[in-house]
C-alpha cells in the first residue's frame, strides 16, 4: 500500500502534526513526516514530492502557501491544515481553501489535524463513484461537467454513501451535521451575500469535514477524482487536464 505524507512548514506546529501522526498510527496508515517550507526550502519540498504518496497532509500558518504549492505539484489528494496564528487562523484557512479552480486543496478547520488524519485513512481505499448531495447550483453543474469529462460514475442523493466519495453543496445558513462518511463540502453563497463577513461563517462551519473554496464545484469534483485515483486509474486524464490548464494560462502571453 502507498504511504501518506505529512509535511508542515515549521517545527512550531509540532503539536498539530504530532496529533496527525498519532491518529495515522492508530489507523495503521504508513506515512513519512517532513518539515519543509514552501518559502524557505522550496527545493526540499520538490525533492520530497518526488515520492509517490497516496495522500498528502500539508500544514502551515499565516499565508499558508505550502498546501497549495504541494497541490500544484502532485495529482494526489492534498489535505490542508491551517495552523492558528493571526485572526484565529482565518488567514491560513482562506489561503488553503480558496484555491483556483482545477488545483484543489481539501481544507480542514484551524488546527484540526486529527480530522485531516481520519479523512486520510478513509482515502486509502478504492472508491469507484461519487455521490452528489444538495442544491442544484451553478457549482453543482460545474462539478457534474467535470465528472462527466472524466467518465466518473455519479449519482444524486439526499445522504452520503460510505462506499463512494461524497460531495455536499451547502449554504452557510444550513446546519452541517458531522458525518462518518468521506465528504467533501462545497460552501455556497448567493452573489448578494458574498461579503467579507461571510468568511467568519466559513471559519465556524469548518469545525469538521473537508472543505473546498466558495462555490468551487470544480475543485470538489477534481479532488474526488484524485481520491479515486489511488490505483492510478485516472492518472493520464488528470495529467492531461493539468497540461490543458497550463496551456490556457501561457496562451495569454501570445
Amino acid at each position: 500500500m502507498k504511504k501518506a505524507l505529512i509535511i508542515f512548514g515549521s517545527k512550531t506546529d509540532e503539536k498539530v502534526y504530532n496529533g496527525i501522526a498519532k491518529v495515522l498510527k492508530k489507523e495503521k496508515v504508513d506515512f513519512d513526516l517532513r518539515i519543509s517550507s514552501a518559502h524557505k526550502t522550496p527545493e526540499d519540498v520538490d525533492n520530497t514530492l518526488q515520492n509517490d504518496y497516496a495522500v498528502v497532509i500539508a500544514g502551515a500558518g499565516l499565508a499558508a502557501h505550502l498546501p497549495g504549492v504541494v497541490a500544484a505539484k502532485v495529482i494526489s489528494p492534498v489535505i490542508g491544515v491551517p495552523c492558528g496564528g493571526n485572526y484565529q487562523g482565518l488567514d491560513a484557512l482562506l489561503a488553503i481553501a480558496q484555491m483556483p479552480p482545477g488545483i484543489p486543496v481539501l481544507a480542514v478547520g484551524v488546527n484540526k489535524g486529527e480530522i485531516a488524519a481520519q479523512n486520510c485513512a478513509k482515502m486509502m481505499k478504492k472508491y469507484e463513484s461519487v455521490t452528489l448531495i444538495g442544491n442544484n447550483s451553478e457549482a453543482t453543474k460545474k462539478a457534474v461537467d467535470i465528472l462527466k469529462s472524466f467518465n466518473v460514475m455519479h449519482i444524486f442523493d439526499s445522504k452520503p454513501n460510505s462506499k463512494t466519495v461524497n460531495i455536499q453543496f451547502t449554504y452557510f445558513d444550513e446546519p452541517v451535521e458531522k458525518k462518518d462518511e468521506l465528504v467533501i463540502y462545497c460552501p455556497l453563497l448567493m452573489d448578494k451575500d458574498d461579503k467579507a463577513e461571510a468568511a467568519l461563517n466559513f471559519l465556524k462551519h469548518t469545525n469538521h469535514g473537508l472543505w473546498v473554496g466558495l462555490n468551487n464545484g470544480v475543485n470538489a469534483a477534481i479532488a474526488a477524482i484524485e481520491i479515486m485515483n489511488i490505483d492510478n486509474e485516472y492518472e493520464e486524464l488528470l495529467i492531461t487536464y493539468r497540461r490543458e490548464m497550463a496551456k490556457k494560462v501561457l496562451d495569454a502571453n501570445k
